[in-house]
């Protein structure tokens, strides 16, 4: 009996054994499992942390990168503006200087349209005023040469009025010799009238003949005188 009682204790041992080990292993286990638990949430935290830190890192980083990518396109936008208006600048430099230039074109062309007129009138004027100091040349030596002509003619003619007057004189002078010397040649044919008696027969008709001779002779000389008298009034 003791034995049976022995082997109850020995069965109740080995329960409550069984029971202790169960509940030490069920403690254990569950410590274990608490522990598990703590070490699978702690893990979890740990992963959720981690993760939430791999998260925030990203999303951080992807905050930079986004800040960044907008800087840079902010930089980009920036120098492509400054890009455009340096462009714009230097299109609208390129075109004043081009309007400059056309401008500065069209002026010089200007100067130099205004220089060849200029040059052309003054050569115009030139070439009028020399034709006209040519012509009033040409109209002087025409003059000149006219009033030569014209004092040579009257030269000519004074000339040849004086060698007609000193041809008349001469032919008036010889016309009066000659005359003259009629007259003197005539007087010498005057007879005188010779004085016969009053007896002389042929006395009347002697006479009367001499005084027809003489009488003739003597209108013959004074027609002469009267002759020789305008020829000395012609003079």
């Amino acid at each position: 009996m003791k034995r049976g009682i022995t082997i109850i204790l020995i069965l109740i041992l080995l329960l409550l054994g069984v029971a202790w080990i169960w509940r030490g292993n069920t403690k254990r286990q569950s410590e274990t499992d608490a522990a598990r638990n703590v070490a699978a949430q702690n893990a979890d935290a740990e992963r959720l942390a981690a993760e939430k830190k791999a998260a925030d890192q990203a999303a951080e980083a992807a905050r930079l990168a986004d800040e960044q990518a907008r800087k840079a396109a902010a930089e980009r936008e920036a120098a492509e503006k400054l890009r455009l208006e340096e462009e714009r600048k230097a299109a609208a430099e390129r075109i004043a200087a081009e309007e400059a230039a056309r401008k500065a074109a069209v002026e010089r062309e200007a100067a130099l349209a205004a220089q060849r007129a200029a040059a052309d009138a003054e050569a115009r004027r030139l070439a009028e005023e020399r034709a006209r100091e040519a012509a009033a040349a040409e109209k002087a030596r025409l003059a000149a040469l006219e009033k030569l002509r014209a004092e040579q003619a009257a030269a000519k003619e004074a000339a040849d009025r004086e060698a007609a007057r000193l041809a008349a004189i001469e032919a008036q002078k010889a016309r009066e010799a000659a005359l003259q010397k009629e007259i003197s040649l005539l007087r010498a044919e005057l007879v005188d009238r010779i004085i016969y008696s009053t007896d002389y027969k042929r006395r009347p008709h002697y006479n009367q003949t001499l005084d027809l001779s003489n009488g003739e002779i003597q209108a013959r000389i004074k027609a002469l005188n009267a002759q020789l008298e305008a020829e000395a009034a012609a003079r």
